[in-house]
């Protein structure tokens, strides 16, 4: 049997951009329309009010099973879907979001290789607009996973933790130590469009008033790349994953330095700097800016600075942003900051 595994808290009826968007209904008629024989959704569900499941999922579900578990206290990814996987019937295990949209593609692919003693994290297709016209393949992250039961007790379940994200990158690791894992694009296998922001995404985790301070001072940081970048280029945003995003309004950002898609920690010395930068322009990474928190960089790498100063032209200086154009044009600096060639 096949268990599909969410965690959920109030993303049946969401409001972005004067817009409702229905994420999790979505991806249950998804589910209803490419299951294959003898699977079930279980759903880990904090009470959700926007929409409560009784009123629409037994009804949406159509002939897949359906297990609801009821939970309490403070939302968390990791622990939905730990107590998910617990109520499960299965002996195969496939997590995804509730905002994701599914296809015969993901259990095909994914039960041949767990037949091969393998497990599966399919690499999806992330929607950039509301009205679902353009994307990009998401290379980075780790939400979406299939494997055996055994490979999922093995490795003690999902990391369970109080703030946003690298729950994923985390359990990854612990499965790729373990077995063989497989990273593959999937036709038909979508990320629904929602904003690309923490606070929207996670609403429940506990953050301190400084926190909460540096996400609104981080969104003001975003507006003015989006407003400096063409759309469609990707950047390298140096940030030391605190922005918590991948893209900008349309626009690829790929962590500094970066590894497996995912943020890897400071460069050990200039050198290592110069060489993964000039590779990521040579895949296509337009720009580099430098968010206020890693500014201490452009003292401590003191040859990476140097490098780019003399190499690129800086496009944009502020309180919070410090952003050289890798393609050597200049460019006009939106209202607020100034450009300047260092």
């Amino acid at each position: 049997m096949l268990s599909v595994c969410v965690a959920l808290k109030n993303r049946s009826r969401v409001l972005a951009d004067g817009r409702e968007l229905r994420l999790f209904p979505t991806l249950v008629e998804s589910l209803a329309r490419t299951a294959p024989p003898n699977t079930e959704l279980v759903v880990a569900d904090w009470d959700s009010d926007d929409w409560p499941l009784a009123e629409w999922l037994p009804d949406a579900v159509g002939p897949v099973a359906l297990r609801v578990v009821r939970m309490a206290g403070r939302f968390t990814r990791g622990g939905g879907r730990n107590a998910a996987a617990a109520a499960a019937r299965g002996d195969m295990l496939f997590f995804t979001d509730a905002d994701c949209l599914l296809s015969p593609a993901v259990f095909e692919r994914g039960a041949a290789l767990l037949r091969e003693g393998k497990a599966f994290f399919p690499v999806l297709y992330s929607l950039l607009d509301p009205d679902h016209r353009t994307g990009f393949w998401h290379h980075w992250g780790y939400g979406n996973a299939l494997m055996t039961r055994a490979v999922f007790d093995q490795v003690g379940g999902w990391p369970d933790y109080k703030k946003w994200g690298r729950e994923d990158v985390h359990f990854f690791e612990r499965v790729s130590a373990l077995v063989p894992t497989v990273r593959e694009e999937v036709p038909g296998f979508f990320h629904q469009w929602h904003p690309d922001d923490v606070l929207w995404k996670d609403p429940y985790g506990e953050r301190t008033p400084e926190e909460e301070r540096e996400i609104r001072e981080s969104r003001v940081a975003m507006r003015e790349l989006a407003a400096l970048i063409p759309a469609g280029q990707s950047f390298v945003l140096v940030d030391e994953a605190r922005f918590g995003v991948s893209e900008v309004d349309g626009r690829p950002a790929r962590p500094f330095l970066e590894r497996d898609g995912e943020y890897a920690g400071p460069p050990p010395d200039d050198d290592t700097a110069i060489r993964e930068l000039q590779r990521m322009r040579a895949e296509g990474a337009r720009f580099i800016a430098f968010a206020w928190m890693a500014f201490w960089w452009l003292d401590h790498y003191a040859g990476l600075h140097d490098y780019l100063r003399q190499s690129f032209p800086c496009v944009l200086r502020n309180e919070r942003l410090a952003v050289f154009a890798l393609d050597g044009a200049a460019i006009d600096s939106p209202a607020g900051g100034r450009s300047e060639q260092e």
